[in-house]
């Protein structure tokens, strides 16, 4: 049984190195078709640096080329070749995106790396700091509880964020992004993982209030909003009803007994 199952595990591993192999395959590839097509759109090269006028009058005139294709397509033929049109320029906007974009390829950055520290220190192989070597520096400058909020895209959540406390600020980043237990939370700040999670529930409860007053806010200035921000509101819609009812009864109480005391 016990060479049977090495048999197996040695086949898994041929397996996954071909799959690697032919990911780098599909990279080389992918390059070698960038290159042809640079090689192809060099009359697109030669008019970018052209005039403006040249070149605003060649998009302007083959916009128009493209508009009278399909006003006049009628057969099978004429739709493949409306078609072949839009695809090549969907082809030269990727092309162009991958030019100005740092990407990740399907092959994982770990693979390939030197064991036990025989050419490269081990370190100069993990992925954070490929990914310096690459170019994505901002995972790297942003990766503090006080400046996480530099990574997040919505405005609203990262100005929540901002306004945290440091110690808040600090718990989430260890729970968000570092993805430690409550348990290993509480062996860093000396602390009970009871008190740990009573303290992240207060801080969602914090970035929800806020989050929910501004897309409020949005809805009633009739901004577009995205699918989970709908579903967000429509979740705790009910909730922040009942709060504020609290909260005005509990004031109504306060001003009830002050004036019975005056």
């Amino acid at each position: 049984m016990q060479k049977e199952i090495v048999s197996f595990s040695e086949t898994d591993d041929y397996d996954f190195d071909n799959e690697l192999l032919d990911a780098l395959e599909m990279e080389r590839s992918a390059i070698q078709e960038i290159e042809q097509e640079k090689e192809e759109n060099a009359l697109t090269e030669e008019t970018a640096s052209a005039p403006t006028s040249r070149k605003k009058l060649w998009r302007d005139t083959q916009k128009e080329a493209l508009i009278r294709l399909e006003d006049s397509a009628r057969t099978e033929d004429d739709f493949r070749n409306v078609q072949s049109w839009w695809d090549r320029l969907d082809a030269n906007a990727d092309r162009r995106y991958r030019y100005h974009v740092i990407g990740r390829s399907d092959v994982p950055l770990e693979w390939g790396a030197a064991p036990e520290q025989v050419i490269v220190p081990e370190p100069i192989q993990h992925v954070f700091w490929k990914q310096i070597i690459k170019g994505g520096f901002l995972d790297a400058i942003f990766d503090c509880p006080f400046e996480m909020h530099e990574l997040i895209e919505n405005t609203d959540i990262a100005d929540a964020m901002s306004e945290l406390k440091d110690l808040h600020k600090e718990l989430l980043y260890y729970s968000a992004i570092r993805q430690y237990s409550n348990q290993k939370i509480a062996h860093i700040r000396c602390q009970t993982d009871r008190n740990i999670l009573k303290v992240k529930n207060t801080i969602l409860k914090k970035l929800r209030k806020k989050l929910y007053v501004s897309l409020r806010e949005r809805q009633q200035m009739n901004l577009p909003l995205n699918q989970r921000e709908k579903e967000f509101l429509e979740e705790y819609a009910p909730a922040f009803a009942d709060r504020n009812k609290a909260k005005l009864s509990d004031t109504n109480k306060k001003r009830k007994t002050i004036e019975i005391n005056n």
